[in-house]
Protein backbone atom coordinates (compact mmCIF):
# COMPACT_ATOMS: atom_id res chain seq x y z
CA UNK A 1 0.00 0.00 0.00
CA UNK A 2 1.32 3.27 -0.66
CA UNK A 3 1.84 5.68 1.79
CA UNK A 4 -0.06 9.08 2.04
CA UNK A 5 1.99 12.24 1.64
CA UNK A 6 0.65 15.59 3.25
CA UNK A 7 2.26 18.88 3.43
CA UNK A 8 2.84 20.45 5.93
CA UNK A 9 0.06 23.61 6.38
CA UNK A 10 1.07 27.56 6.59
CA UNK A 11 -2.08 27.87 9.49
CA UNK A 12 0.35 26.54 12.63
CA UNK A 13 -0.49 26.68 16.40
CA UNK A 14 2.66 27.62 17.51
CA UNK A 15 1.97 26.23 21.14
CA UNK A 16 0.65 23.25 20.46
CA UNK A 17 3.33 23.15 17.84
CA UNK A 18 6.02 23.42 20.18
CA UNK A 19 4.54 20.98 22.92
CA UNK A 20 5.07 18.34 20.47
CA UNK A 21 8.40 18.83 19.41
CA UNK A 22 9.33 19.07 23.30
CA UNK A 23 7.54 16.19 24.18
CA UNK A 24 8.69 13.85 21.00
CA UNK A 25 9.80 11.18 23.42
CA UNK A 26 6.07 10.91 24.40
CA UNK A 27 5.96 9.67 20.88
CA UNK A 28 7.00 6.48 19.22
CA UNK A 29 6.91 5.38 15.44
CA UNK A 30 3.90 3.57 14.71
CA UNK A 31 6.08 1.43 12.50
CA UNK A 32 9.05 0.30 14.77
CA UNK A 33 8.04 1.77 18.03
CA UNK A 34 11.07 3.27 18.57
CA UNK A 35 11.53 7.14 19.57
CA UNK A 36 11.19 9.93 17.35
CA UNK A 37 12.74 13.31 17.15
CA UNK A 38 12.27 16.69 16.32
CA UNK A 39 13.54 17.90 12.62
CA UNK A 40 12.53 21.05 11.17
CA UNK A 41 9.31 19.26 9.44
CA UNK A 42 8.40 16.98 11.86
CA UNK A 43 9.01 14.13 13.69
CA UNK A 44 11.31 11.56 12.56
CA UNK A 45 12.13 8.04 13.29
CA UNK A 46 15.95 7.22 12.54
CA UNK A 47 15.31 3.34 12.24
CA UNK A 48 12.43 3.88 9.67
CA UNK A 49 14.32 6.92 7.85
CA UNK A 50 10.60 8.58 8.04
CA UNK A 51 9.75 11.47 9.00
CA UNK A 52 6.39 12.30 10.21
CA UNK A 53 4.50 16.46 9.65
CA UNK A 54 3.21 17.90 11.72
CA UNK A 55 0.12 19.74 10.59
CA UNK A 56 -1.62 22.67 12.15
CA UNK A 57 -0.07 21.31 15.77
CA UNK A 58 -0.97 17.78 15.14
CA UNK A 59 1.30 15.39 14.16
CA UNK A 60 0.25 12.81 11.21
CA UNK A 61 1.45 9.34 12.07
CA UNK A 62 -0.78 7.47 9.21
CA UNK A 63 1.52 4.93 7.21
CA UNK A 64 -0.86 3.85 4.72
CA UNK A 65 -3.33 5.04 2.05
CA UNK A 66 -6.39 4.78 3.48
CA UNK A 67 -8.04 4.89 0.52
CA UNK A 68 -6.77 1.62 -0.56
CA UNK A 69 -8.24 -0.05 2.67
CA UNK A 70 -10.01 -3.07 2.89
CA UNK A 71 -11.84 -1.53 5.81
CA UNK A 72 -14.80 0.51 4.78
CA UNK A 73 -14.65 3.31 7.20
CA UNK A 74 -11.42 4.24 6.59
CA UNK A 75 -12.03 4.29 2.94
CA UNK A 76 -14.51 6.57 3.64
CA UNK A 77 -12.16 8.76 5.65
CA UNK A 78 -9.13 8.53 3.54
CA UNK A 79 -11.49 9.99 0.33
CA UNK A 80 -13.45 12.49 2.23
CA UNK A 81 -11.01 13.53 4.94
CA UNK A 82 -10.41 17.30 5.06
CA UNK A 83 -13.12 17.90 2.71
CA UNK A 84 -16.67 19.42 3.26
CA UNK A 85 -18.56 16.73 3.94
CA UNK A 86 -16.48 15.68 6.70
CA UNK A 87 -15.63 19.38 8.06
CA UNK A 88 -19.11 19.44 8.03
CA UNK A 89 -19.95 16.38 9.45
CA UNK A 90 -17.34 16.91 11.86
CA UNK A 91 -18.91 20.50 13.10
CA UNK A 92 -22.07 18.84 14.16
CA UNK A 93 -20.96 15.50 15.20
CA UNK A 94 -21.64 16.41 18.96
CA UNK A 95 -24.89 18.02 17.93
CA UNK A 96 -26.28 16.08 15.39
CA UNK A 97 -24.46 12.97 14.52
CA UNK A 98 -23.95 11.57 17.98
CA UNK A 99 -27.88 12.21 19.54
CA UNK A 100 -29.45 10.43 16.59
CA UNK A 101 -26.94 7.26 15.95
CA UNK A 102 -27.29 6.84 19.84
CA UNK A 103 -31.61 7.12 19.06
CA UNK A 104 -31.48 5.07 16.40
CA UNK A 105 -29.17 2.64 17.22
CA UNK A 106 -28.68 2.09 20.69
CA UNK A 107 -32.83 2.67 21.50
CA UNK A 108 -34.94 5.63 21.83
CA UNK A 109 -34.04 7.88 24.54
CA UNK A 110 -31.91 4.87 25.52
CA UNK A 111 -28.95 7.28 27.10
CA UNK A 112 -27.44 10.43 26.30
CA UNK A 113 -23.57 11.85 25.63
CA UNK A 114 -24.27 13.77 29.23
CA UNK A 115 -24.91 9.95 30.43
CA UNK A 116 -22.47 8.21 28.88
CA UNK A 117 -19.37 10.91 29.38
CA UNK A 118 -20.36 9.99 33.19
CA UNK A 119 -20.45 6.59 32.84
CA UNK A 120 -16.90 6.74 30.82
CA UNK A 121 -15.48 9.37 33.39
CA UNK A 122 -16.81 6.92 36.69
CA UNK A 123 -14.52 4.04 35.03
CA UNK A 124 -11.25 6.15 34.97
CA UNK A 125 -11.91 7.95 38.21
CA UNK A 126 -9.91 10.06 40.24
CA UNK A 127 -6.77 8.63 37.75
CA UNK A 128 -4.23 11.60 36.95
CA UNK A 129 -1.65 11.05 34.79
CA UNK A 130 -2.07 10.56 30.67
CA UNK A 131 -4.94 9.06 29.53
CA UNK A 132 -4.99 7.80 25.67
CA UNK A 133 -8.82 8.42 23.80
CA UNK A 134 -8.10 5.87 21.13
CA UNK A 135 -10.73 6.94 17.94
CA UNK A 136 -10.93 10.01 19.91
CA UNK A 137 -13.17 12.33 17.12
CA UNK A 138 -13.06 15.80 18.24
CA UNK A 139 -12.20 14.97 21.30
CA UNK A 140 -16.36 13.96 22.46
CA UNK A 141 -14.69 12.44 25.95
CA UNK A 142 -11.41 13.18 26.18
CA UNK A 143 -11.62 16.80 26.38
CA UNK A 144 -14.30 16.60 28.68
CA UNK A 145 -12.31 14.62 31.37
CA UNK A 146 -8.79 16.74 30.85
CA UNK A 147 -7.59 18.89 33.84
CA UNK A 148 -4.84 20.38 35.50
CA UNK A 149 -3.81 16.71 36.71
CA UNK A 150 -4.93 14.89 33.67
CA UNK A 151 -3.25 15.00 30.35
CA UNK A 152 -5.65 13.72 27.63
CA UNK A 153 -3.96 12.54 24.10
CA UNK A 154 -6.86 11.83 21.36
CA UNK A 155 -6.34 9.93 18.48
CA UNK A 156 -8.16 9.65 15.06
CA UNK A 157 -7.56 8.45 11.60
CA UNK A 158 -10.12 11.63 10.58
CA UNK A 159 -8.07 15.06 10.74
CA UNK A 160 -11.25 16.78 10.07
CA UNK A 161 -12.25 15.53 13.54
CA UNK A 162 -8.75 15.91 15.13
CA UNK A 163 -8.86 19.90 13.52
CA UNK A 164 -12.55 20.35 15.06
CA UNK A 165 -11.60 18.99 18.33
CA UNK A 166 -8.37 21.37 18.40
CA UNK A 167 -10.62 24.41 17.71
CA UNK A 168 -12.59 23.42 20.63
CA UNK A 169 -9.85 23.45 23.01
CA UNK A 170 -8.68 26.56 21.65
CA UNK A 171 -12.02 28.49 21.99
CA UNK A 172 -12.50 26.43 25.46
CA UNK A 173 -9.33 26.99 26.87
CA UNK A 174 -9.03 23.23 28.05
CA UNK A 175 -5.65 22.74 29.43
CA UNK A 176 -4.10 19.29 28.97
CA UNK A 177 -5.70 17.86 25.59
CA UNK A 178 -3.65 17.14 22.70
CA UNK A 179 -4.15 15.75 19.02
CA UNK A 180 -2.42 13.00 16.90
CA UNK A 181 -3.85 11.54 13.79
CA UNK A 182 -3.32 7.80 13.76
CA UNK A 183 -5.01 4.25 13.65
CA UNK A 184 -5.44 2.08 16.51
CA UNK A 185 -4.31 -0.74 15.19
CA UNK A 186 -0.93 1.33 15.05
CA UNK A 187 -0.69 3.35 18.11
CA UNK A 188 2.73 6.13 17.73
CA UNK A 189 3.30 5.78 21.39
CA UNK A 190 5.97 3.67 23.45
CA UNK A 191 4.68 0.51 25.68
CA UNK A 192 3.87 1.26 29.07
CA UNK A 193 2.78 5.15 28.66
CA UNK A 194 -0.83 5.74 29.58
CA UNK A 195 -2.08 5.63 32.99
CA UNK A 196 -5.87 4.86 31.89
CA UNK A 197 -7.51 4.11 28.41
CA UNK A 198 -10.74 5.46 26.63
CA UNK A 199 -12.39 4.04 23.59
CA UNK A 200 -15.49 4.97 23.00
CA UNK A 201 -18.22 4.74 19.94
CA UNK A 202 -15.62 3.43 18.08
CA UNK A 203 -14.29 -0.43 18.51
CA UNK A 204 -17.65 -1.90 16.32
CA UNK A 205 -15.57 -0.21 13.44
CA UNK A 206 -12.25 -1.61 13.69
CA UNK A 207 -11.54 -4.51 11.25
CA UNK A 208 -10.06 -6.90 13.89
CA UNK A 209 -10.94 -5.79 17.15
CA UNK A 210 -8.70 -7.95 19.04
CA UNK A 211 -5.87 -6.52 17.57
CA UNK A 212 -7.06 -2.82 18.19
CA UNK A 213 -7.48 -3.75 21.77
CA UNK A 214 -3.95 -5.50 22.12
CA UNK A 215 -2.64 -2.16 21.25
CA UNK A 216 -4.04 0.19 23.39
CA UNK A 217 -2.92 -2.80 25.81
CA UNK A 218 0.43 -2.72 24.79
CA UNK A 219 0.95 1.39 25.60
CA UNK A 220 -0.89 1.34 29.21
CA UNK A 221 0.45 0.92 32.45
CA UNK A 222 -0.07 -2.51 34.36
CA UNK A 223 -3.30 -2.20 35.83
CA UNK A 224 -4.83 0.66 34.32
CA UNK A 225 -8.57 0.98 33.83
CA UNK A 226 -9.46 0.76 30.08
CA UNK A 227 -13.16 2.17 29.49
CA UNK A 228 -15.59 1.56 26.44
CA UNK A 229 -18.59 3.13 24.97
CA UNK A 230 -19.78 0.33 22.12
CA UNK A 231 -23.04 -1.20 20.29
CA UNK A 232 -23.96 -4.44 21.35
CA UNK A 233 -26.02 -7.03 20.18
CA UNK A 234 -29.51 -6.45 22.90
CA UNK A 235 -32.46 -6.54 21.16
CA UNK A 236 -33.08 -2.37 20.95
CA UNK A 237 -32.85 -0.27 18.37
CA UNK A 238 -32.10 -0.74 14.95
CA UNK A 239 -29.28 -3.04 16.12
CA UNK A 240 -31.86 -5.79 16.70
CA UNK A 241 -32.59 -6.11 13.05
CA UNK A 242 -30.50 -8.19 10.79
CA UNK A 243 -30.60 -6.62 7.89
CA UNK A 244 -29.01 -3.07 10.32
CA UNK A 245 -26.22 -5.58 11.39
CA UNK A 246 -25.72 -7.37 7.88
CA UNK A 247 -24.92 -3.66 6.27
CA UNK A 248 -22.90 -2.36 9.34
CA UNK A 249 -20.85 -6.02 8.50
CA UNK A 250 -20.13 -4.70 4.62
CA UNK A 251 -19.04 -1.78 6.14
CA UNK A 252 -16.17 -2.75 7.54
CA UNK A 253 -18.26 -3.10 10.87
CA UNK A 254 -18.75 -5.68 13.35
CA UNK A 255 -21.87 -5.61 15.85
CA UNK A 256 -21.06 -8.49 18.34
CA UNK A 257 -22.67 -9.54 21.77
CA UNK A 258 -21.76 -8.87 25.12
CA UNK A 259 -19.94 -12.13 26.02
CA UNK A 260 -18.19 -11.99 22.39
CA UNK A 261 -16.51 -8.17 24.05
CA UNK A 262 -15.72 -9.99 27.51
CA UNK A 263 -13.85 -12.86 25.55
CA UNK A 264 -11.96 -10.28 23.47
CA UNK A 265 -11.09 -8.51 26.19
CA UNK A 266 -9.64 -11.34 27.76
CA UNK A 267 -7.84 -12.31 24.36
CA UNK A 268 -6.52 -8.47 24.15
CA UNK A 269 -4.92 -9.16 28.00
CA UNK A 270 -7.37 -7.19 30.26
CA UNK A 271 -9.18 -8.99 33.18
CA UNK A 272 -12.21 -7.64 35.75
CA UNK A 273 -14.36 -6.98 32.79
CA UNK A 274 -17.47 -5.17 34.10
CA UNK A 275 -20.38 -3.76 31.37
CA UNK A 276 -23.76 -2.41 31.88
CA UNK A 277 -26.19 -1.61 29.09
CA UNK A 278 -28.14 1.50 27.64
CA UNK A 279 -30.54 0.13 24.88
CA UNK A 280 -28.33 -1.86 22.55
CA UNK A 281 -25.31 0.78 23.99
CA UNK A 282 -22.95 -0.86 26.50
CA UNK A 283 -20.05 1.20 28.52
CA UNK A 284 -17.53 -1.75 29.98
CA UNK A 285 -14.76 -0.82 31.93
CA UNK A 286 -11.09 -3.56 32.35
CA UNK A 287 -7.75 -3.50 33.60
CA UNK A 288 -4.60 -4.51 32.25
CA UNK A 289 -3.69 -7.93 33.11
CA UNK A 290 0.04 -8.03 35.41
CA UNK A 291 1.79 -9.77 33.27
CA UNK A 292 3.08 -13.17 34.73
CA UNK A 293 6.38 -13.89 35.64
Amino acid sequence: MALQSFSNESTVLPAEDEWTRQSCGFYACPACKQGLEPVHDGLSCRLCARTYPIVRGIPDFILVNLEESSNGSQRFVGKKDSRPLLDFMASVYETWVYPAVCNLYGGWHSTSLEQLVHDVSDIVGSCDGVILDAACGPGTYGRRMASASRTVVGIDMCMSMLRRGADYVEKGHIPNVHFARATVEALPFRAGLFDAAICAGSLNHFSDTVLALREINRTMKVGAPLAVMCFALINSGLIKYKSIRERAEKGGGHIYSVADFERYVAEAGFEDFLCHAHGSIIVFSARKTPIEH
